[in-house]
């Protein structure tokens, strides 16, 4: 006798909030929960992101991240980043709404980035330390798919930084050095 199987998971970009809604657990990112994270000081009750997980699916987890359009100082809001604590996990990002970068390094020093429009698909592979960025005027909304067992880890990426930085320069999202 086969189990009872679940019905498939259908995110729609323009019913994104209903999809909201039936997620198991979220998370909100205050600026206060940024300290370190930004080059300036951030504002402590300013909404920076917002994430929300849907039960696993099998061995998949996935999760909307909702980020919020602007700046501490001229460096754009961002994410806090991590690794995986499973190293051999990847993810895969989705652009669904807004504009965005996906920044990303390696403990070697390799660094890469991805910008992000509504329709990417961004395949961060195993190792790879991975941070998003808004650079637009809207939210940034994207979707993440990783395995259930990947774990994050924020801490390598609080005590050693990111290796770039993305800022407004004469208008534009610009990247440079990091920490």
């Amino acid at each position: 006798m086969c189990p009872e199987q679940e019905p498939p998971e259908c995110i729609d970009p323009e019913r994104i909030t209903e999809f909201l809604s039936q997620c198991s657990s979220s998370i909100t990112r205050f600026g206060r929960d940024m300290v370190g994270i930004f080059a300036g000081e951030v504002e402590p009750d300013s909404i920076i992101y917002e994430v929300y997980e849907l039960e696993s699916i099998g061995n998949i987890r996935l999760a909307v991240t909702k980020l919020m359009p602007g700046k501490v100082g001229d460096e754009y809001y961002m994410t806090k980043g991590h690794y995986h604590e499973d190293p051999q996990s990847g993810e895969v990002y989705f652009g669904l709404k807004g504009r965005g970068l996906l920044i990303m390094q390696t403990k070697d020093g390799e660094t890469g980035e991805i910008e992000l429009d509504p329709g990417t698909i961004a395949c961060i592979r195993p190792g790879w330390a991975h941070r998003s960025v808004n650079t637009g005027n809207e939210e940034f909304v994207f979707l993440a798919a990783f395995p259930r067992e990947a774990g994050h880890d924020y801490s390598s990426i609080e005590e050693g930084g990111f290796l770039k930085r993305v800022v407004e320069v004469g208008g534009r999202p610009t990247l440079v050095p990091g920490q």
